[in-house]
């Protein structure tokens, strides 16, 4: 037996995928999250259904097409440490980010 955590799935995918992947985790639960969670995360679209399910999940694994995808994705992610030099947005919402490289090994977080 073998249990997986969030981060261990989004690893596990980034090397079986042999792409980089960005994982993010969200509180929806936090009372201002419906209002900002775009201005926080201005990448993903409430058009689209799997980003609608993976906000109400709590958590997504996004699959780049490179690194410089990834790590522009990810510095437009407000986390705990606030604003970015790409996103100046300062409300309440953060979004945990971690980057994981193609073979499945994590790199930087934005906490």
């Amino acid at each position: 037996m073998k249990v997986y955590s969030q981060v261990k799935l989004a690893c596990a995918f980034a090397k079986a995928r042999k792409k980089p992947v960005l994982f993010l985790a969200f509180h929806p639960d936090h009372p201002e999250f419906i209002n900002d969670w775009a201005k926080a995360v201005p990448y993903l679209s409430i058009d689209d259904n799997e980003t609608m399910q993976a906000l109400f999940d709590g958590y997504a694994i996004i699959e780049c097409d490179s690194d410089k995808e990834r790590d522009k994705l990810y510095e437009l992610t407000v986390g705990d440490d606030g604003p970015t030099m790409f996103n100046k947005y300062n409300g309440p919402v953060r979004v945990y980010a971690l980057t994981i490289d193609r073979t499945g090994q994590t790199l930087n977080e934005n906490t």
